[in-house]
């Protein structure tokens, strides 16, 4: 029985454990309300170690189909119904985020390059005052694309910002799943506006280009597992 749940080689293991979880509760082998099996059980179901099952379970807690209570176990927190594949609007507004972050990724390091050449000491001071923002699209990335002082830069970039900032992205994305991605995208504004303020144009640039790289592959991750 536990052989249908064994991984496979060439996917992300935790990926796979994630599927199985989510495979299981949509097949109602585990309903709403339902104490998940242990971590040593689903090591020994699928042939993983604790920290792919650790790591599956943290992702699934974040989304809000688990809820896991220390001393107890991981309970399912949602019906089977709310693992349904995703409607084509909702695929499409996946993929359009990613469209709009990719074009970001084409100005958006040259933009920081710039900045590290001409920012002033009055934008530098915007800038830092805006390092802690770590929603997918913030404060810091607006300050920063107007420091080029080039309106049709402006209005580009912050046409792609408007589409990461719609409430659906909010709707998608759980507030637990952005605050575990916090810490990492706050860390990576503070290497730009160093960067920037040290007038280090070719550290801003990588850096720039590091943390939207993040970005990508950390929301198309999260939309592959749940959309």
């Amino acid at each position: 029985m536990a052989n249908q749940y064994r991984v496979k080689t060439g996917v992300k293991l935790y990926t796979q454990v994630l599927e199985q979880v989510k495979s299981m509760i949509a097949q109602g082998v585990y309903k709403k309300g339902d104490l998940l099996p242990s971590e040593k059980e689903l090591i020994e179901m699928m042939g993983v170690s604790r920290i792919t099952v650790r790591k599956a379970l943290q992702i699934l807690s974040e989304a809000g189909v688990i809820e896991t209570r220390k001393g107890k176990g991981s309970f399912v927190a949602v019906d089977a119904s709310e693992l349904a594949p995703a409607s084509m609007d909702l695929k499409k507004y996946c993929e359009s985020f990613v469209q709009a972050t990719r074009a970001r990724l084409l100005l958006e390091p040259a933009i920081a390059r710039q900045a590290a050449q001409t920012a002033t000491p009055e934008e530098l001071e915007q800038l830092r005052k805006n390092v802690h923002t770590a929603l997918p699209m913030d404060r810091f990335h607006d300050v920063l694309v107007e420091m080029v002082h080039n309106p049709l830069v402006t209005d580009w970039i912050q046409q792609s910002h408007r589409l990461e900032t719609d409430p659906t992205l909010s709707a998608l994305i759980p507030p637990a799943r952005q605050r575990s991605m916090s810490p990492q995208l706050e860390a990576q504004h503070q290497k730009i506006y160093e960067a920037i303020r040290d007038h280090k144009s070719e550290h801003a640039y990588f850096y720039m280009k590091e943390h939207l790289e993040f970005v990508l592959e950390s929301y198309q991750e999260y939309f592959a597992m749940f959309y």
